[in-house]
Protein backbone atom coordinates (compact mmCIF):
# COMPACT_ATOMS: atom_id res chain seq x y z
CA UNK A 1 0.00 0.00 0.00
CA UNK A 2 2.73 2.71 1.28
CA UNK A 3 4.56 1.70 -2.70
CA UNK A 4 1.17 2.60 -4.51
CA UNK A 5 0.78 5.79 -2.88
CA UNK A 6 4.63 6.51 -3.33
CA UNK A 7 3.83 5.77 -7.25
CA UNK A 8 1.22 7.34 -7.24
CA UNK A 9 2.69 10.69 -5.83
CA UNK A 10 5.71 10.21 -7.87
CA UNK A 11 3.58 10.11 -11.25
CA UNK A 12 1.45 13.34 -10.16
CA UNK A 13 4.92 14.92 -9.75
CA UNK A 14 6.15 14.38 -13.14
CA UNK A 15 3.09 14.67 -14.39
CA UNK A 16 2.88 18.43 -12.68
CA UNK A 17 6.33 19.24 -14.53
CA UNK A 18 5.29 18.57 -17.88
CA UNK A 19 5.02 21.51 -19.90
CA UNK A 20 3.22 22.36 -22.94
CA UNK A 21 5.53 23.63 -26.03
CA UNK A 22 5.22 27.74 -26.11
CA UNK A 23 2.50 29.05 -28.85
CA UNK A 24 2.85 30.37 -31.88
CA UNK A 25 4.38 34.05 -31.96
CA UNK A 26 1.73 36.57 -32.05
CA UNK A 27 1.07 38.83 -35.41
CA UNK A 28 3.40 41.99 -34.82
CA UNK A 29 0.44 44.47 -34.88
CA UNK A 30 -2.09 42.60 -32.59
CA UNK A 31 -2.82 43.41 -29.17
CA UNK A 32 -1.27 40.52 -27.52
CA UNK A 33 2.26 41.59 -29.32
CA UNK A 34 1.82 45.10 -27.87
CA UNK A 35 4.95 46.29 -25.49
CA UNK A 36 4.42 47.83 -22.48
CA UNK A 37 6.81 50.82 -21.38
CA UNK A 38 6.17 51.28 -17.23
CA UNK A 39 7.90 54.68 -16.03
CA UNK A 40 8.27 55.97 -12.64
CA UNK A 41 9.43 59.41 -12.15
CA UNK A 42 11.07 60.39 -8.70
CA UNK A 43 12.12 63.86 -9.92
CA UNK A 44 10.90 66.59 -8.83
CA UNK A 45 9.90 67.85 -13.15
CA UNK A 46 8.08 66.23 -15.66
CA UNK A 47 9.91 64.17 -17.82
CA UNK A 48 8.98 63.60 -21.79
CA UNK A 49 10.22 59.43 -22.72
CA UNK A 50 10.93 58.99 -26.35
CA UNK A 51 11.66 55.81 -28.41
CA UNK A 52 14.79 56.51 -30.62
CA UNK A 53 14.79 53.97 -33.44
CA UNK A 54 18.02 53.89 -35.78
CA UNK A 55 18.24 57.32 -34.41
CA UNK A 56 14.83 58.90 -35.19
CA UNK A 57 13.23 60.07 -32.17
CA UNK A 58 9.31 59.78 -31.32
CA UNK A 59 7.63 60.82 -28.38
CA UNK A 60 6.07 57.99 -25.86
CA UNK A 61 4.93 60.54 -23.80
CA UNK A 62 5.00 62.49 -20.86
CA UNK A 63 5.32 61.85 -16.97
CA UNK A 64 4.60 64.28 -14.39
CA UNK A 65 6.81 64.90 -11.19
CA UNK A 66 6.74 62.19 -8.82
CA UNK A 67 4.07 59.76 -10.66
CA UNK A 68 3.96 56.48 -12.76
CA UNK A 69 2.48 56.17 -16.00
CA UNK A 70 2.38 53.24 -19.07
CA UNK A 71 2.53 53.82 -22.24
CA UNK A 72 1.80 51.06 -25.37
CA UNK A 73 3.80 50.41 -28.21
CA UNK A 74 2.77 48.38 -31.27
CA UNK A 75 5.25 45.47 -31.84
CA UNK A 76 5.16 46.73 -34.96
CA UNK A 77 6.47 49.44 -34.71
CA UNK A 78 9.49 48.10 -33.78
CA UNK A 79 9.78 44.68 -35.36
CA UNK A 80 12.33 45.49 -38.20
CA UNK A 81 14.77 48.33 -36.26
CA UNK A 82 18.23 47.41 -35.87
CA UNK A 83 19.13 49.89 -32.67
CA UNK A 84 16.19 50.70 -30.21
CA UNK A 85 16.79 53.41 -27.12
CA UNK A 86 14.93 54.94 -24.75
CA UNK A 87 15.34 58.82 -24.50
CA UNK A 88 14.30 60.85 -20.64
CA UNK A 89 14.47 63.98 -21.28
CA UNK A 90 13.29 66.55 -18.46
CA UNK A 91 11.45 69.38 -19.44
CA UNK A 92 13.07 72.48 -20.25
CA UNK A 93 16.59 71.08 -20.32
CA UNK A 94 18.69 70.66 -23.29
CA UNK A 95 20.40 67.53 -22.51
CA UNK A 96 18.89 63.94 -21.82
CA UNK A 97 19.60 60.37 -20.75
CA UNK A 98 19.50 57.73 -23.04
CA UNK A 99 19.11 53.67 -22.32
CA UNK A 100 20.72 52.06 -25.36
CA UNK A 101 20.63 48.83 -26.62
CA UNK A 102 17.30 47.72 -25.85
CA UNK A 103 15.96 43.89 -27.42
CA UNK A 104 12.36 43.55 -27.78
CA UNK A 105 9.85 40.79 -28.43
CA UNK A 106 6.47 40.44 -28.93
CA UNK A 107 4.61 41.19 -25.75
CA UNK A 108 7.90 42.67 -23.58
CA UNK A 109 7.31 44.54 -20.85
CA UNK A 110 10.24 47.44 -20.44
CA UNK A 111 9.91 48.97 -16.62
CA UNK A 112 12.21 52.37 -16.54
CA UNK A 113 12.39 54.19 -13.05
CA UNK A 114 13.82 57.83 -13.66
CA UNK A 115 16.18 58.43 -10.66
CA UNK A 116 16.34 62.36 -9.26
CA UNK A 117 19.87 61.94 -10.57
CA UNK A 118 19.17 61.32 -14.12
CA UNK A 119 22.26 59.41 -14.98
CA UNK A 120 21.20 57.11 -12.16
CA UNK A 121 18.15 56.20 -14.09
CA UNK A 122 17.46 52.20 -13.85
CA UNK A 123 15.51 50.24 -16.94
CA UNK A 124 14.63 46.38 -17.30
CA UNK A 125 12.96 44.38 -19.95
CA UNK A 126 10.70 41.10 -19.68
Amino acid sequence: MYRRICRLLAGLALAGCASHPPGPSPEPWSPEAAITVSTENNRSDDVVVSLVRDGQRERLGLVTAQSRTSFLLPYGRVANSGRLALLVSPIGRARGYVIENLVLRPGSEVGLTVAPVIRQSTVWVY
